[in-house]
């Protein structure tokens, strides 16, 4: 099936400054997504799509081609399906599929793309979209809102019999996305029944949007390589 890799890399975040391209044990950010999706060796394309010549540069160093936003689509407004939907349509071709890689997924690697590459496409027919997720560190039932009376009104349970391993339930971790581009560009987003599960590890779905999670991700890359060196 011909697919397209996607890599979204806007400059300027606020909360962690510049971190799509913030050093991770010697390399940018991003290179860990474009690496991986090289590696897997059967994308057509692997595309960043960036509002920054630095960025672009970087991406074209790791062997990505470089797709550049329009202003209104660089800014903290800018929807990931206004990112996509642009790019799909001035790329002017077809294609089976695209997926989505956050460089904020450092620890997602060839391996899970490909994993989640042959389960979508061995559920072609039934599915138009894929979603990778993590087991949720607290049950559905254990978060709820607080209202500015500060009351916990909306906690209205007996959590005293509650048990973590009863409530096996999942959250989006922000790894790999795939979509069918008619199906996305109708829907807007990847989730409902049309969508499947690609189940990943709370360790690979470290996702860095603060300084605690890149602080996270430097402590488990440090393991991941130093479990890749002893199997070499």
């Amino acid at each position: 099936m011909k697919k397209i890799a996607i890599i979204p890399a806007r400059s300027g975040s606020k909360g962690l400054k510049d971190k799509n391209i913030i050093n991770l044990w010697g390399k940018p950010l991003m290179a860990y997504s474009i690496e991986a999706a090289l590696e897997v060796q059967s994308f057509q394309r692997v595309i960043v799509s960036t509002d920054s010549g630095e960025y672009g540069g970087i991406a074209q160093m790791y062997g990505a081609e470089i797709m550049y936003r329009g202003e209104g689509l660089s800014n903290d407004d800018a929807s990931t399906y206004a990112v996509i939907k642009d790019l799909i349509v001035r790329l002017g071709e077809a294609f089976d599929y695209f997926v989505l890689l956050q460089p904020t997924s450092p620890m997602r690697d060839a391996k899970h793309i490909k994993e989640a590459l042959a389960l979508f496409e061995g559920h072609f027919d039934r599915f138009d979209f894929l979603v990778s997720v993590k087991e949720a560190e607290h049950a559905g039932m254990l978060v709820k809102p607080i209202d500015n009376d500060n009351s916990l009104k909306y906690f209205d349970a007996d959590f005293s019999n509650y048990k973590r391993q009863a409530y096996k339930e999942f959250s989006p971790n922000g790894a790999i996305y795939i979509g069918k581009p008619n199906p996305y560009i109708e829907r807007r987003h990847f989730f409902g029944s049309r969508s499947m599960a690609y189940k990943m590890s709370r360790f690979d779905s470290v996702d860095i949007d603060t300084e605690l999670d890149y602080e996270l991700a430097k402590i488990c890359m440090g393991r991941k390589n130093k479990a890749n060196r002893k199997t070499i």
